[in-house]
């Protein structure tokens, strides 16, 4: 290989690809970066043997080749050169770095020896809005690995919306954004998530296959296993009516963040609406209570985790209207195109 290129963009990809791969591996060349040279471009790979991340940058290519190198080195002497273009080349498993007076060489990785990456696959379904899209739900993914199902976002789409939905057991999240084409009910994993909401642009296009989704765009390729299972049927679980309760959520939060200083061991947030006013609350089992009072309309009486509230409140703005039927009773916060589910603490009143 030999191919040479603008300094800041390859670091720039490289930027993008190295988040796709994990720090340490049992295996040495599953922690690298592919390069290939070839055509008009430098393509750099990533992998952490669920997603994929490929990126590309414009370069003079004189000798096709590729090899794997570990990316922090990689990075550090882009980060570090100060010459406007540099030059690639391999010998053997070795990359050399030419940047004006600077130059460096890094032990690599046969490429053949790289994890082999899928290819994309399906009809291209186009998307908009979809990173903003998960930046609304993805909170409410599961953490833990009880139900990998709910480690991840589930997209489906029909009739011109994709619906994007997280969900835990405890919360849920949905929203939609425009798409053209139909994708059947795909489990996205919590990395690949990550990603796009990082890196994908506004316009993207989604292929699907058995196995694997790519999303493609701006000159990155993603592609992640979509996680196997069934997911919930969360329709069910979106309650309908309620009665309202109308607060300014940068009043609530504020309030939130005083009561929170003494927490009880719950961790439950109190909510209940009184002549006017909305009580928000702790109390512990030792009688200590913190309470402040904001203006509020309509009326609530139903408790909280600090955790998930906090969650919900940074995801809305201005007036917050929250349904809720019961004290047991999920509630409920539509806003911007976007359905916020909480289930409620059992506390005694």
């Amino acid at each position: 290989m030999r191919a040479t290129t603008q300094r800041m963009t390859l670091l720039e990809t490289l930027g993008k690809v190295k988040s796709a791969v994990p720090g340490k591996h049992l295996v040495p060349v599953a922690a690298s970066v592919l390069i290939r040279a070839a055509g008009e471009q430098i393509t750099l790979v990533g992998t952490n043997l669920e997603v994929a991340l490929i990126a590309s940058c414009k370069a003079t290519v004189s000798r096709r080749g590729a090899v794997a190198v570990r990316p922090k080195e990689l990075e550090t002497f882009l980060k570090a050169a100060k010459a406007d273009t540099v030059t690639l080349s391999t010998k053997g498993n070795t990359l050399r770095i030419e940047a004006g007076a600077s130059s460096t060489t890094l032990e690599g990785y046969a490429a053949e020896d790289f994890p082999s990456v899928p290819g994309v696959k399906g009809k291209p379904v186009p998307v908009t809005g979809l990173a903003s899209a998960l930046k609304q739900v993805s909170y409410a993914m599961a953490k833990d690995g009880c139900r990998p199902v709910l480690n991840g976002v589930c997209l489906t789409a029909d009739k011109g919306k994709l619906a994007v939905v997280a969900a835990d057991g405890f919360r849920l999240a949905e929203t939609t954004v425009k798409s053209r084409g139909p994708l059947d009910r795909t489990v996205v994993p919590e990395k690949a998530v990550g990603i796009i909401e990082r890196l994908m642009p506004d316009k993207i296009s989604l292929y699907r296959d058995e196995k694997n989704i790519s999303f493609v765009g701006d000159g990155l390729v993603l592609t992640a296993m979509i996680t196997q299972g069934e997911y919930p049927n969360y329709k069910q679980v979106i309650p309908k009516g309620g009665s309202p309760m109308t607060v300014d959520s940068t009043a609530l939060m504020d309030a939130f963040k005083t009561v929170a200083v003494t927490l009880p061991d719950n961790n439950a947030i109190r909510l209940e609406t009184k002549g006017g006013k909305l009580i928000v609350s702790t109390k512990d089992s030792g009688k200590r209570e913190t309470v402040v009072k904001v203006p509020a309309k309509g009326k609530v009486k139903i408790a909280f985790d600090a955790r998930y509230l906090k969650d919900l409140l940074a995801r809305v703005s201005g007036p917050m209207v929250l349904r809720t039927t019961t004290a047991q009773s999920p509630g409920v916060v539509k806003q911007n195109g976007t359905i916020h589910v909480v289930m409620p603490m059992f506390v005694e009143w």
